[in-house]
Order: structure tokens, then C-alpha cells, then sequence
């Protein structure tokens, strides 16, 4: 390799080496100014949105203290109230009709037997109530279980184990009317 100087080749090296060290440090000082620049152009930009967003806060708490002040908030709630009210009574209007099932059931008691609930779920109907006598509540069973009506009638074991003043809950299935 020919060298054009007449450094030794030690020197060249230290000579490359400050080199390269002193472009870095050039280049390390045009990139901080770069930024320092950069950060100084996105001031005013910082600035002025941050009083835009004190502005628009501002200007929320007025028009929430206004609302307060006309009532609209009253107004509103029982707006809410209202429509809780309409779909209560919308879901309503389409359940099905319980009373000829209720009557149904009904017709089959004998006098021993009292009925104090029902509770209807979209296939079972559960029926409480209370029997004078095993044998009553046995027969109500049996005339639930003929009726063409009801598909099943199940009646716990453990309510059969008193004689007298029994405490009965049945689960009835009925045919889904059409």
C-alpha cells in the first residue's frame, strides 16, 4: 500500500482514530441542535392546545351548570324512568296468559289441599302448598297426572313422610299451548 504522507503508520492510525471521533462528536452536536430546535417549533403548538383544552372545560362546566340550573337534568332522569316504565310494560303485554293453566290446576284440588304459589318458568310451573292428609295429596297427584294437559307431575319423596299437615312443592310440565 502506498501512502502519500510521511507519517509513520502509527501516526495514521491515531490520525483516523481523532478522525472519527471528531465527526461523531459533530454529528452527535447537529442532531441534539436538531432537536432542540424541534422541540422549540412544537412550543407554541403545545401551548395553544393546551388553553384550547382549558377553554372547551370551561365552556363544559357552564353548559353542565346551566343544565342543572333549567332542570334538564330532572327532566332527563324521568325521561330514563319513563322508558324503564314503557319496557316493563311492553315485556309485559306479550308474556302468556297463566290464568286458564292456574284454573286448571285449580280444578283438580280436593278440599284437603291448599295452594298458597305458583311460580312459572317457560317449561315447569312449580306449585306449593300444603295437604291435610297423604292420602289428599296423593289423590291431587294422581288427578294432575290424568289431566291431558300436563305432561309430568313430579312430587318429592320426602313430602310423602308425614301423615298429616304436609308441606308439598310439585313440578308440573305442561303442554305449551299453540
Amino acid at each position: 500500500m502506498i501512502h502519500y504522507t510521511l507519517l509513520p503508520e502509527k501516526e495514521m492510525k491515531t490520525l483516523r482514530r481523532e478522525y472519527r471521533v471528531r465527526f461523531v462528536i459533530t454529528l452527535l452536536f447537529f442532531v441534539s441542535c436538531s432537536v432542540v430546535v424541534g422541540i422549540g417549533a412544537l412550543t407554541p403548538a403545545f401551548i395553544f392546545s393546551y388553553s384550547q383544552e382549558k377553554e372547551a372545560l370551561e365552556k363544559v362546566k357552564v353548559l353542565q351548570k346551566s343544565r342543572e340550573e333549567s332542570g334538564m337534568e330532572d327532566i332527563s332522569k324521568e325521561l330514563d324512568r319513563t322508558g324503564v316504565y314503557i319496557k316493563k310494560l311492553q315485556s309485559a303485554s306479550s308474556s302468556p296468559d297463566f290464568s286458564p293453566i292456574i284454573s286448571q290446576i285449580i280444578g283438580h284440588k280436593n278440599p284437603g289441599i291448599s295452594i298458597t304459589s305458583f311460580k312459572f318458568s317457560p317449561d315447569i310451573i312449580y306449585l306449593g302448598g300444603k295437604a291435610a292428609t297423604r292420602e289428599g295429596l296423593v289423590e291431587f297427584k294422581k288427578r294432575l297426572e290424568s289431566d291431558p294437559g300436563i305432561t309430568s307431575v313430579e312430587l318429592p319423596v320426602s313430602d310423602l313422610a308425614k301423615s298429616r299437615d304436609i308441606t308439598f312443592s310439585l313440578k308440573l310440565s305442561p303442554i305449551a299451548p299453540k
